[in-house]
């Protein structure tokens, strides 16, 4: 367990201690997606009493389309710095943000057909396996209040245990089909990796990120389901802090029917998941980069170091 759960606990608490550390550069790095998507936001609540449904649709899409590539090209920019921090640099925003227009249009592409596939994937096999707990649940629960329907009140009484042990088996559930969409989404920032991190050509930079989603996948999966579930955790924090907090007074002073004191609320919720998001690609860097010192053998020479050092002591 702790050879499994290890190295996963170290990265994670690594990539805290770097967002602790250049906290300000990455909450301005992350600010560059978070702006123009707290802008969009609040648009749409502003004007969504004046736009049609199909304008209100194509909007939308219009948004994803360029939302997807924008926020890919922000991860790696985040994850840059994260490996400027790595090495005790100060982090540059100008070197984070310098990648190269035709390496962000294959990321772009890449991470965006990366995210679709992947998706795709998950949503097929999670769809199954949690419309069969959903079908359990409910079978269960039926079968419970059915067996007590007759004994009275201590029919009630155990009728009501089984309610709320199925509702919380239902958020249960509910919970790990957010784990695993962000564990989609973490893969997909490890996958863009090669991109921002390593100067190749694009056809070897798409293999070696295949190559490294390959390589031991299933401390991959793992990693990414743990990274997901702590990034869930501090964005719930995060969002609850700023998204609830910030917007009291202009709910307080407008109304909650205001579009503006909505407008406000999205924008604020957006901020506070921007508060969080530079997270997931700190993790996914140092990720990739232990990946690949293992894969490469870069830390050849410190493992063999360290063993003789182990072997010589008596």
């Amino acid at each position: 367990m702790r050879q499994t759960f290890g190295p996963i606990l170290d990265i994670l608490d690594e990539g805290l201690r770097l967002y602790r550390r250049g906290f300000s550069r990455f909450v301005l790095l992350a600010a560059i997606a978070a702006v123009p998507i707290g802008l969009a936001a609040a648009a749409v609540f502003v004007a969504y009493d004046w736009l049609a449904t199909g304008v209100g649709l194509a909007v939308a899409l219009i948004a994803f389309v360029g939302g997807t590539p924008l926020s890919l090209y922000v991860m790696g920019a985040l994850s840059r710095a994260a490996a400027m921090a790595m090495l005790n640099q100060q982090v540059s925003l100008r070197q984070a943000l310098a990648i190269g227009p035709l390496r962000i249009l294959g990321m772009g592409c890449y991470g965006s057909l990366f995210l679709l596939v992947a998706s795709t994937a998950v949503s097929l096999v999670s769809t199954a396996c949690f419309c069969v707990a959903y079908m359990f649940i409910g079978a269960g629960m039926f079968a419970f209040t059915a067996g007590f329907a007759q004994a009275g009140s201590l029919g009630e009484a155990a009728a009501g245990i089984a309610l709320g042990l199925s509702v919380i088996a239902l958020l249960a559930v509910y919970a790990a089909s957010l784990v695993v969409n962000g564990a989609v989404y973490g893969s997909t920032v490890y996958a863009v990796q090669p991109f921002v991190q390593d100067q190749l050509r694009l056809g070897a930079t798409m293999r070696r990120s295949l190559d490294l989603i390959g390589y031991r996948m299933g401390e991959n999966l793992l990693a990414f389901l743990s990274a997901s579930l702590v990034f869930g955790a501090a964005a719930l924090a995060s969002t609850l802090a700023i998204g609830v907090l910030m917007p009291l007074p202009a709910l307080f002073l407008l109304g909650g029917e205001s579009p503006v004191a909505r407008a406000i609320t999205a924008a604020a919720w957006v901020a506070g998941v921007a508060v969080a998001a530079p997270l997931l690609p700190i993790w996914m860097a140092l990720l990739y980069q232990r990946r690949r010192a293992a894969r490469d053998g870069e830390d050849l020479a410190e493992r063999i170091g360290a063993m003789t050092s182990v072997a010589r002591d008596p």
